[in-house]
């Protein structure tokens, strides 16, 4: 089969390269292209920095076949997941996400990693699975299409906190507490988004969240790490050799008003540190501060 890509930075190349080891056709197609080869895809991935998804697509025709969101992330000015934008630009209802504990590198060298393909239908989800389900790269399927992406869009924002927690050597009993509760904001967030709890406690959830919130490969988790040590955030972008999706999901999060605020004070605190000048160890005292409640 072929199958386009859509961005050609780490990722897409990575996930383009399980896909060549079933013999399918892969190619790669930057951002910056304004058309389609002169090929006609059986499948097309999107593997686009988040907040440049809708401008992207804008530029490109719809392909007319079953599109798989490889973004992790939500859109600043609408709140929206990558599928409902996709949706939008091309009025495509066959779309998937994938998600779950996948850092491009170990990927790209053949080790095993386990994730999850979401889709409202079925079918698609299972036709994707098909294309890139191996030994070293196990899909599982899901209908909870919402639950997929925002785990795997707000264990960004934490990773960013898991980061900042060790660059303040706070410890491991606060490092794995600040994460159990991580999980538990995320879950609040997600089913108040229509999602299912239970997809929290999955590969797109807890696992990715234990992955990019506790490893130096993830560029979110370094961000925090160096957040903690008193970098400004405009001189750490630069050093990361990469987007940092937790940056602009933070901020779409905060800002949209169908999430109480009360439901998610991981957040509002870290939001309050990268964008309102806040001292971080203002925002850990406010944090540790709250008053006592049940679990």
């Amino acid at each position: 089969m072929n199958i386009i890509i859509l961005g050609h930075g780490a990722w897409g190349s990575a996930v383009g390269g399980v896909i060549q080891r079933l013999k399918h056709q892969v190619i790669l197609v930057a951002h910056t292209d304004k058309s389609w080869p002169e090929i006609k895809p059986d499948y097309v991935l999107i593997a686009l920095p988040v907040q440049h998804v809708r401008e992207t697509l804008a530029r490109f025709p719809s392909p007319g076949v079953p599109v798989l969101s490889l973004c992790k992330g939500l859109e600043i000015s609408t709140g929206e997941r990558v599928s409902q934008i996709i949706t939008e630009a091309w009025d495509e209802a066959r779309v998937a996400a994938l998600s779950g504990p996948t850092f491009a590198s170990e990927i790209a060298a053949g080790l095993p990693a386990i994730c999850t393909i979401a889709s409202e239908n079925d079918q698609v989800a299972k036709e994707f699975q098909a294309i890139l389900h191996q030994p070293t790269f196990r899909t599982y399927s899901s209908d909870d299409l919402v639950g997929v992406e925002l785990g795997g869009a707000l264990k960004n924002i934490y990773a960013i906190a898991g980061g900042a927690c060790h660059g303040l050597n706070l410890g491991q009993n606060a490092l794995a507490g600040l994460l159990t509760r991580c999980l538990a904001e995320m879950t609040r967030i997600g089913v108040n988004a229509g999602a299912r709890a239970e997809t929290f406690a999955g590969l797109s959830g807890i696992g990715d969240l234990m992955l990019t919130a506790t490893s130096v490969l993830s560029r979110n988790f370094r961000f925090g790490q160096m957040l903690a040590q008193g970098l400004k955030v405009e001189e750490i972008l630069p050093k990361l050799g990469g987007v940092c999706e937790g940056l602009p999901t933070t901020r779409s999060v905060h800002l949209n008003s169908a999430i109480p605020a009360d439901s998610k004070p991981i957040i509002t605190q870290l939001h309050a540190v990268l964008y309102e000048g806040m001292p971080i160890d203002k925002a850990v005292k406010n944090l540790l501060g709250r008053a006592a409640r049940d679990e």
